[in-house]
């Protein structure tokens, strides 16, 4: 069955994109990109390719800081290494949203 937010034209990796399960991905990359976020704000984040994955995941401090955690700070240092991606829930914005951790 096709999850009917897969039809939006999304640049970045999001939950519904794991098909509601664990998915064990090896990092290719990561390079800073530059966001826009709603009423056009831009910001700068990591974002980190995959192996065999056409989206890269956008990082959030949590999961910036639990990748670090494993592998050390220096980015280069993350490619070749894997990872658990998984999809859940967290607050934001006084509301429920979806996400991966």
């Amino acid at each position: 069955m096709t999850h009917w937010k897969t039809m939006v034209d999304k640049e970045y990796l999001y939950a519904f994109h794991l098909g509601g399960r664990e998915v064990t991905v090896t990092i290719e990359r990561v390079q800073r990109v530059e966001l826009v976020g709603e009423k056009g704000k831009k910001t700068k984040k990591p974002a980190v390719w995959f192996v065999d994955k056409e989206k890269p995941l956008a990082l959030n401090m949590t999961n910036g800081a639990t990748i670090a955690a494993m592998y050390g700070n220096e980015v280069e240092a993350w490619v070749g290494k894997r990872i658990t991606l998984y999809p859940t829930t967290t607050e934001f914005g006084g509301r429920s949203c979806e996400c991966i951790r």
